[in-house]
């Protein structure tokens, strides 16, 4: 790498917050202390044990899409709980929460296992804006029976913390506010700090440069892999092969899923 990039990538590294999903994945991977400081302070308890973390798992759809989750945790008791940034206020993001949720229980049960032992899941998404309008910090949906209220029981939890909250007042406006920093030393939680500080002035700087390099690697591959398949698209509809053979073709030489080759057919990105 040479020193004008690595400068730059220096000083994309010092921006970085954990409402970076990228940035919150490597602070988080493997952290399980600062993951139960999260859980504790969203479910107001001390006793959190999260016993595994992970980042960016994904999930792949057998025939349609598929998602990365942010950080997936699992604590004492096999809950899940799913922790997701949400910067833009796009993607219809309740359902997007519906679809996440889905998707983890696809990945619960082995085949001929009963129901029974599915495990609470919890989607959690760290929203930068208020997406609500409301100012309420934080919201907690289950799904329940409209006229009598009770609930259904089907363990599913979807949740939205505020990001515009600025109650530093509260253990949650605190967190929110760390999550805005750039800076370890105006962080509340030394948790958190200690670990943003590692990879922004310690030893894992050079981690975090490998991290920019492959993900500048990654777009590259992405866009050259969506230009070839785009130039295939066009020069397969100038021999007038049928619609449906194109979408075959490119399914199976650029190995993707149908949905995804419906979106290049009409022209968008996948």
């Amino acid at each position: 790498m040479g020193d004008r990039l690595y400068e730059q990538d220096l000083q994309r590294i010092s921006l970085l917050r954990l409402f970076d999903d990228d940035f919150l994945a490597i602070v988080f991977e493997n952290n399980k202390e600062g993951t139960e400081l999260l859980l504790n302070i969203i479910f107001d308890r001390n006793d959190m044990n999260v016993i595994k973390v992970v980042k960016q798992r994904e999930i792949k759809g057998v025939e349609g899409h598929s998602v990365r989750l942010d950080i997936s945790a699992e604590d004492s008791s096999h809950r899940i709980y799913d922790i997701e940034i949400q910067r833009q206020d796009r993607g219809n993001l309740p359902l997007r929460s519906r679809y996440y949720s889905s998707m983890i229980d696809t990945t619960l049960l082995k085949r001929n296992e009963d129901y029974d032992r599915l495990v609470p899941t919890y989607v959690i998404f760290f929203t930068k804006n208020d997406i609500f309008g409301d100012g309420k910090p934080l919201r907690h949906y289950v799904t329940k029976e409209i006229e009598s209220n009770d609930l259904l029981g089907d363990e599913r939890h979807i949740m939205f913390v505020n990001g515009e909250n600025k109650d530093e007042e509260t253990a949650l406006g605190k967190l929110v506010h760390d999550f805005k920093c750039n800076s370890a030393d105006n962080m509340y939680y030394d948790v958190l700090a200690n670990r943003v500080r590692y990879f922004k002035e310690e030893g894992g700087v050079r981690q975090m440069c490998k991290v920019l390099e492959d993900m500048r690697n990654e777009a590259a591959a992405k866009a050259a892999k969506e230009s070839a398949i785009l130039t295939l698209i066009e020069a397969y509809r100038e021999f007038n092969v049928a619609e449906s053979d194109i979408k075959e073709k490119i399914m199976k030489k650029f190995d993707i899923s149908e949905a995804k080759a419906k979106e290049y057919m009409l022209g968008r990105s996948a």
